[in-house]
C-alpha cells in the first residue's frame, strides 16, 4: 500500500493518477475540508485526518509500505513563517517518525532544486531539514529536487501575461529555467518505487527544454499571437521593500527570504536524472500551446 500525502494538489492529482494507471494500491491522506472530486474514483482509498493527530496517523499507516509526500503550504494564501514550520516541517517530521515505527520500506519526498539559493527562504530551510531527516532515518528514500513546474508557468505567469500583456519578474533576462511537466515528474515518482538506481538518492529533476527569459517571453508571444512582455524589477528595490516589510512585521513573513527565492533562474544539469529514469519528456512549448489553445486569441 502507498500512502500519498498531498494528493489534492496539482502534482498530487497527477502522481496519484499515474500510480493508479500502474495498478498500485493508493491511500490518500487528506484534510477534512479537501476536495477529492478530481482524484480517480476507482482503486483509491481516501482517509481524512490531521497530520497533527498522531493516534489517527498511526492507524493510517496500517499496511503501508511506501510514503510519498508532496504536500506544501500554499505561500500565496498562508504567508506566516510560524505556520509554514508547523505545517510543513512538523507534518513531515511526524510522517517520517510514523514511517519508521510502521516499518515502511520507501519514502519519496518532493523538495526544491537549488536549496543553496533558498537558504534564507523559510520553505527552503524546511525542505532541507526534512531532506536531512530522511537521509539519517534508516529508510530507503528518493528525494526529488524539482525546478520550475510547467503549471507555475501557465497558471501564474501565463495567465497574467494573457490578461494584462505584461508580468513583473525578479529575474534577469539572461537567467534560465527548465520547466518540467507534471506528467513527467509523476512518471519519475512512480518509477522510483521499484527503481534501484533511485534508492537513497537526492535527484535534481527538470524539463528537457531550457529557456532564458527573453526566449520565454518570445514563446508566450507566439502562443498568444500578440506582443507580451516581462518587466524586470531591480533587485535593490525589491530587497528594499522586503526589508521594510520585515522591519514592520518583525520578520513574521520573511519577505527578504521570499525575494531571494524568486531571484535567479531555475535550471540544472539533467544528466543524472537521465541516468536514473528512462523517460522521454514532453515539450514545454507544446504544453503551453495546448494549455492556452482554446483561449489564445488576443485578449
Amino acid at each position: 500500500m502507498i500512502l500519498y500525502v498531498g494528493a489534492t494538489g496539482l502534482l498530487g492529482r497527477t502522481a496519484v493518477q499515474e500510480l493508479c494507471r500502474r495498478g498500485k494500491p493508493v491511500r490518500c491522506l487528506v484534510r477534512q475540508t479537501s476536495d477529492t472530486a478530481p482524484l480517480p474514483q476507482h482503486g483509491l482509498e481516501i482517509v481524512r485526518a490531521n497530520l497533527h493527530d498522531e493516534k489517527t496517523l498511526a492507524r493510517v499507516f496500517n499496511g503501508v509500505e511506501t510514503v510519498i509526500s508532496s504536500f506544501a503550504t500554499n505561500i500565496a494564501h498562508e504567508k506566516k513563517v510560524s505556520v509554514l514550520w508547523e505545517n510543513d516541517y512538523e507534518g513531515n517530521l511526524r510522517l517520517i517518525r510514523q514511517a519508521r515505527a510502521a516499518g515502511v520500506r520507501k519514502f519519496i519526498f518532493i523538495s526544491y532544486w537549488g536549496l543553496a539559493k533558498f537558504g534564507n527562504f523559510e520553505h527552503g530551510k524546511i525542505k532541507k531539514l526534512v531532506e536531512d531527516l530522511l537521509t539519517v532515518s534508516g529508510l530507503d528514500y528518493t528525494i526529488f529536487r524539482v525546478t520550475t513546474l510547467a503549471t507555475d508557468m501557465s497558471l501564474l505567469l501565463g495567465t497574467t501575461l494573457r490578461t494584462k500583456g505584461r508580468a513583473f519578474l525578479l529575474m534577469r533576462p539572461h537567467e534560465k529555467i527548465r520547466p518540467i511537466l507534471l506528467e513527467d515528474l509523476a512518471w519519475c515518482m512512480a518509477d522510483a518505487l521499484e527503481n534501484p538506481k533511485a534508492s537513497c538518492r537526492i535527484i535534481e529533476v527538470a524539463g528537457e527544454e531550457e529557456y532564458d527569459f527573453r526566449q520565454l517571453e518570445q514563446l508566450f508571444c507566439t502562443v498568444f499571437k500578440k506582443k507580451v512582455r516581462f518587466i524586470y524589477i531591480p533587485l535593490p528595490i525589491a530587497y528594499g521593500i522586503a526589508a521594510l516589510i520585515d522591519a514592520l512585521t518583525l520578520c513574521a513573513y520573511n519577505a527578504r527570504g521570499l525575494v531571494s527565492a524568486f531571484t535567479g533562474g531555475s535550471t540544472c544539469d539533467i544528466t543524472e536524472m537521465k541516468k536514473v529514469f528512462a523517460i522521454q519528456q514532453g515539450s514545454f512549448a507544446r504544453y503551453l500551446e495546448n494549455y492556452f489553445g482554446s483561449t489564445n486569441s488576443p485578449a
